[in-house]
């Protein structure tokens, strides 16, 4: 990759700890995923203490990963077009802040699903642009983007660690206030961010185009069907594991194993990416999540087989993604890597979560959680299956 005033080529051609890019692209990630990991597992709890109904929970949560189905396109289109993708960061970032301030004050059901439509129009905003500043910024050493990811895993499991700490002791009702404040150090670190994208050559194809082949059409499909299987675990899986009597400790302390896990996979998925291909990988992480889901819809009160079934979130998350994101990266290059990124979030993450959500929530009270269980672990199959027929990579070794 040519070296310019913008950038400067792979990050990885000096020791990576000691890199300012690798810095400030992992702080990044830490404090964005922080404000995850105090989002996913306690949001839920918190909704449920004002007394929205599980229904109510389901449509909240569904409205913030629905709206990853038009903000990412819309965001990367922008990106693209002006070639100021760190302000799109930036600007997303600090409307997110600037929007969830009023989160504590809102009562009602109608006020919070619109709150949370703003809120996450702008969230949207910003990770798919900042995925594409980090595969441009390795250059070709983009199986090595594991390396920078993880922090954000870290600063999602010493999230949670802090807001079951706190919550234990000082009530659900922190939550807002935690939040907010990992959006705010989010912000920051996007004052660091560079531009990546201006010096950048003009695409022969178009997004469509590149969109309509059958082995993108393959990974876009499986990757739909995997967020559909994970609905019910990021609306209710906190809620489920109350169910079956098990405490906010406890709960904190399972969801942070699974990201423990998904930790060590990113220290090792870019020595596996050249070795057993991105196609293969990304077929086992199928098999997995059908696996998981399975676990958790039969035995919710083992504590045992509920612990392995959540260890396996580091293949049905963190190496999914890692692959995914390479895949997306292999397809959608120059131009439109941030449209490419943001179509990736917007079918994925948006639609498959939206949908994943809405139905978790609308079968959650009349057929119960081990049910709506199984329906995920049938969705994730069905990701398997569609993987297996067109998923292709187009480069066997990186």
């Amino acid at each position: 990759m040519k070296k310019n005033k913008v950038y400067k080529g792979n990050i990885l051609s000096s020791p990576i700890m000691f890199n300012k890019s690798y810095i400030n692209l992992s702080s990044f990630y830490f404090f964005y995923f922080s404000a995850l990991g105090a989002f996913l597992p306690f949001w839920p709890l918190y909704l449920n203490y004002k007394s929205f109904t599980p229904y109510e929970i389901g449509v909240i949560t569904g409205t913030m990963i629905g709206t990853k189905i038009i903000a990412p396109n819309v965001w990367g289109w922008i990106a693209d077009k002006t070639g100021l993708r760190h302000r799109v960061i930036q600007l997303g970032a600090l409307s997110c802040f600037i929007i969830f301030t009023f989160a504590s004050s809102m009562e009602s059901f109608s006020g919070m699903v619109a709150l949370i439509f703003l809120f996450s129009f702008f969230w949207n905003a910003s990770l798919p642009q900042f995925e594409a500043v980090t595969m441009t910024s390795l250059g070709s050493s983009y199986n090595n983007y594991s390396q920078i990811r993880l922090w954000g895993s870290l600063g999602f499991i010493l999230s949670v660690f802090s807001l079951s700490f706190l919550t234990q002791n000082y009530g659900i009702e922190v939550v807002p206030t935690c939040i907010l404040s990992f959006l705010f150090l989010t912000f920051i670190t996007t004052l660091f961010v560079k531009n990546t994208n201006a010096n950048q050559k003009k695409h022969n194809n178009s997004l469509l185009s590149i969109a309509l082949k059958p082995a993108v059409i393959g990974i876009l499909l499986s990757c739909f069907l995997m967020q559909v299987s994970h609905g019910p675990f990021y609306a209710f899986f906190a809620i489920y594991l109350t169910e079956n009597s098990y405490s906010t400790n406890s709960i904190g302390f399972i969801w942070s194993l699974g990201v423990i896990a998904e930790i060590l996979i990113f220290i090792k998925i870019s020595s596996w990416i050249p070795k057993y291909g991105l196609q293969n990988l990304f077929i086992v992480s199928f098999l997995f999540a059908s696996s998981r889901w399975l676990l958790i819809s039969f035995f919710p009160e083992s504590v045992i087989i509920v612990t392995l079934a959540t260890l396996f979130h580091a293949i049905t998350y963190g190496m999914y993604h890692a692959v995914s994101i390479s895949l997306i990266h292999e397809y959608f290059t120059e131009e439109l890597q941030g449209r490419g990124q943001a179509l990736y979030s917007s079918i994925s993450f948006g639609l498959g979560g939206s949908i994943g959500s809405i139905y978790s929530g609308y079968f959650w009270e009349s057929l119960g959680g081990s049910t709506v269980y199984l329906y995920a672990s049938l969705f994730a199959f069905l990701g398997l299956i569609v993987s297996l027929i067109l998923v292709k990579s187009k480069y066997r070794n990186i």
